[in-house]
């Protein structure tokens, strides 16, 4: 979910550069679309950034468990399309948390203009792993990812990965706060890239390798940052 001070302009910047297409929700919300399923959604908000939810049988019992871990629960709310709140966690990252039993949330995703992966980032991951791992029983392992050059963390449940845990090194500034970033699959980095700038996008940082791909760091013409990726061959086979 991504949250800005100008939901039209940001909507249509997206749905320029990934293909996307908008519908209204009930609440208020602007549902972004690639074949007419929902990939991602935008609202108003005072500072443009992109939200991680994690899925939540109930987000009250979310709500105690972040409190009994540490974390500060920021809001909660009701809406047409279910509950949700907002935490962060001891070290300031922010996320939420979404109660899926009327609307399930993304239905398209690890695909070319789909979110691809979300992850923390943090200068102490076992402080991180314990906070996370206390309110959603994620095990943190080392990273398996082939081509990884960096120290990297995955989040493991019942057996699955489903984020990761990404540690700040010494190319971050040290201003640089704990925080929860959204990453885009993409298939034409290059491409993108031009095409980010030409809608009225900056460009922080790319084409560079990644690693795993050739990757990009993007601000929307709001103010929103994320990064996109074009993985490896051998990772585009793991991810299908």
């Amino acid at each position: 979910m991504l949250t800005t001070p100008d939901p039209a302009t940001a909507a249509a910047f997206y749905a320029g550069l990934f293909g996307w297409t908008t519908s209204a929700a009930e609440d208020g919300t602007t549902l972004l679309l690639l074949r007419d399923l929902v990939v991602a959604g935008v609202a108003a908000g005072e500072r443009a950034a992109w939200l991680t939810y994690v899925a939540s049988e109930d987000t009250d019992a979310t709500a105690r468990a972040v409190l009994d871990a540490g974390g500060t629960v920021l809001g909660q709310s009701t809406s047409s399309l279910g509950r949700a709140a907002l935490f962060a966690d001891p070290a300031g990252a922010v996320f939420g948390a979404w109660q899926k039993d009327r609307f399930a949330g993304a239905q398209v995703h690890d695909e070319p203009g789909s979110i691809c992966w979300s992850e923390v980032v943090t200068r102490d991951i076992g402080a991180t792993a314990a906070f996370y791992g206390k309110v959603f029983g994620w095990v943190d392992q080392q990273g398996t990812s082939p081509g990884t050059i960096h120290e990297y963390h995955e989040w493991i449940l019942n057996n699955r990965v489903v984020g990761g845990l990404s540690v700040m090194d010494a190319n971050y500034p040290p201003a640089t706060p704990h925080h929860w970033r959204t990453i885009f699959s993409i298939d034409d980095c290059s491409g993108f890239v031009a095409r980010a700038a030409d809608l009225g996008g900056r460009v922080l940082a790319g084409p560079v390798d990644a690693g795993i791909g050739q990757a990009c760091q993007i601000l929307d013409p709001t103010g929103g940052p994320f990064l996109a990726i074009e993985v490896i061959p051998e990772l585009r086979d793991l991810m299908g």
